[in-house]
């Protein structure tokens, strides 16, 4: 009787697919290392023929960076590879220009502002320090003379109040686009917790409830359909492989694909376990394995 929780995927399973979906910190590498066999199954699956894309819920660093960092590690993929939530909001805006008629104000950092910028012409404006005037508990005017018609959240280390109350009253407008690029509760770190995208999110969904963004980035519906629509997969010989359960294997649950569950990052079999007792179908992956045991 297996140890683990759910199947373990077999060699010959594995390689039925026609298209692999691949998460990146935790499931190809960590801490910059790669996991063992990983780089040799993806090259064997482009040698076969088969569609390999790179999930990554990361928005800080442009498609271009990505493909620098895979190929350091070893990984022959190209920017077509590269599946993030800025390709999504992208996407997305480009399919909706009337989120671009004012700028975006981007709760963020400079990956995702240089990513819109090159690919769209629309000014995003808000990253970087924006901090409460000095000496006050709540600020007598708001500097807003730029408009917006779309707000965008994603990983930002200066985070602040003042930052709240401005994509507070952003969406205040209904026809303001509320954009968040995942739903991270937080991010992979030797050592200590970081607080991820999804921290900053809970508190604009609370302060603008009840409005909903579109989730950009794993396990939302949008880079499901992205994928299905644009990169003609087929759900029935898709299968999604990733460490995180919250993220990876809900996204692939959700979106209609197979989902295989590595035991290299955030989750453990306690989790899958929990999962199972828990009945969350949403959370279960319908396999395991090791890329080192292929």
């Amino acid at each position: 009787m297996s140890e683990f929780p759910v199947p373990v995927l077999s060699q010959e399973d594995f390689f039925n697919y026609d298209a692999y979906l691949l998460d990146a910190d935790g499931t190809l590498w960590t801490e910059d290392v790669t996991i063992e066999g990983a780089v040799k199954i993806v090259e064997e699956l482009i040698s076969r023929g088969k569609k390999v894309f790179v999930l990554t819920n990361n928005s800080s660093r442009s498609t271009r960076r990505y493909v620098q960092k895979l190929t350091r590690l070893g990984f022959p993929v190209n920017e077509n590879n590269i599946i993030s939530p800025n390709t999504i909001i992208i996407d997305f805006l480009k399919r909706n220009p009337h989120f671009m008629r004012k700028g975006i104000y981007l709760i963020g950092n400079i990956g995702v502002k240089e990513a819109i910028e090159e690919e769209l012409n629309v000014e995003c404006f808000g990253i970087g320090l924006d901090p409460m005037p000095s000496g006050d508990s709540f600020p007598s005017t708001v500097d807003m003379q730029k408009e917006a018609s779309a707000v965008i959240v994603a990983d930002d280390p200066h985070f602040s109040y003042m930052k709240l109350i401005k994509a507070t009253n952003y969406l205040a407008d209904p026809n303001c686009g509320f954009f968040i690029a995942n739903e991270d509760r937080t991010l992979p770190n030797d050592g200590y917790i970081l607080p991820g995208t999804g921290c900053f999110a809970a508190a604009l969904r609370c302060s603008v409830y009840p409005r909903e963004p579109l989730v950009c980035g794993k396990p939302g519906e949008l880079m499901g359909r992205y994928l299905v629509n644009n990169m003609d997969l087929k759900k029935e010989t898709t299968i999604m492989i990733g460490d995180r359960l919250d993220t990876d294997v809900k996204f692939g649950n959700v979106s209609g694909f197979d989902t295989c569950w590595v035991r290299t990052g955030t989750n453990s079999i306690d989790d899958v376990n929990r999962a199972i007792d828990e009945n969350d179908e949403t959370l279960i992956p319908k396999f395991t394995f090791s890329f080192a045991d292929l």
